[in-house]
């Protein structure tokens, strides 16, 4: 067996279909689908038995809803597959060649990891805001990375396991966090990457992700915010771990700035009636204090001033540059 598709599925019965159809239909024919119902209570899982009947190329699995991580790690223990590729049931894939191509280049490059690209989608599959081609990642479609040049160059900030095709035996014994239910594929690769792979870059964007207004990034959570906040110590801790030195900085600049982005979440319109609570349950200042002190673990480096003063004022520095451009693009000053 080539190559194992893992799809966690939970309530997905009017996506579902679509997805594993844009998988069936693809040119290259050595795969298995593992379909893992992660305790749907809709019809999905019914739908995954009925689908499998006409491929056997098609195994379901039924468990306890456990999140997406431990759907997935759930589907890597049974993998039989050389590769593995995460695909998300309300998503899909645009073109049939899609997998044969990620093969041929992994296999014609003995790549460990090869990542594409995608593209936004409405509920109803219609194309939405495209993110750009970058003209420097697409230089480097035709050159073996390294760990580090993958994580700055073309990942640049988007951790989504979906994107890549993994070689299994790197994988080895790493498994997605099950405690986290939010932002674990930053948690997952910030371990994977800490040691150092031959990786390729595929800049085609092959994958429809749909955007849901049920989504668990417009529903205000605040164990999502926790979650976010732990990466800032997993950053850190890795930093220290990685085979490839040139990642350390790398690594301590972004477990720096994990604090100063999800900032700026706490101040957005989602949860900044909830701000007095919020800073009192997450420990906002006791986290800001640790994240300053590994400042000087990278001497040089330049932070927004956000870092330096309390939460509080920190929240209020994000909405006044919000107003600013809300009343400047009212007077047509900035678009």
């Amino acid at each position: 067996m080539k190559v194992s598709i893992i799809i966690p599925i939970y309530n997905v019965k009017d996506y579902l279909k679509e997805c594993i159809d844009s998988v069936l239909m693809q040119t290259f024919r050595n795969f298995e689908v593992l379909l893992i119902d992660d305790g749907s209570t809709d019809l999905s899982g019914e739908l995954c038995d009925k689908i499998s009947l006409n491929d056997s190329r098609i195994r379901v699995f039924h468990k306890l809803n456990g999140g997406p991580s431990s759907t997935r790690n759930y589907g890597i223990d049974r993998a039989l597959g050389e590769y593995i590729i995460f695909l998300d049931s309300d998503d899909y894939w645009i073109d049939k060649d899609t997998l044969s191509l990620l093969i041929e280049k992994a296999e014609s490059e003995n790549l460990d990891v090869v990542r594409g690209e995608f593209v936004n989608v409405d509920a109803k599959g219609k194309q939405l805001f495209t993110p750009d081609l970058l003209e420097g990642n697409l230089n480097l479609k035709n050159q073996i990375l390294s760990s580090y040049e993958m994580m700055k160059y073309v990942m640049n900030g988007r951790f989504f396991s979906w994107l890549f095709l993994l070689r299994k035996s790197a994988i080895g014994n790493l498994r997605f966090d099950e405690s986290l239910k939010y932002q674990e594929d930053i948690d997952f690769f910030i371990k994977f990457f800490s040691k150092d792979y031959r990786c390729g870059y595929f800049p085609v964007q092959f994958y429809a992700y749909r955007q849901r207004e049920s989504s668990l990034v417009s529903t205000p959570c605040i164990s999502n915010l926790e979650n976010s906040f732990t990466l800032c110590d997993v950053f850190h801790e890795y930093a220290y771990k990685v085979e490839d030195k040139r990642l350390t900085s790398y690594y301590l600049y972004n477990g720096i700035m994990m604090y100063y982005w999800i900032l700026g979440l706490l101040a957005s319109d989602l949860y900044i009636k909830q701000y007095k609570e919020l800073e009192q349950k997450i420990s906002l200042i006791d986290l800001r204090k640790k994240v300053h002190s590994w400042i000087k673990e990278i001497p040089g480096v330049h932070f927004p001033l956000h870092l330096y003063v309390s939460p509080y004022l920190g929240i209020r520095l994000y909405r006044l540059r919000w107003w600013g451009g809300r009343i400047l693009r009212t007077l047509k000053i900035i678009k």
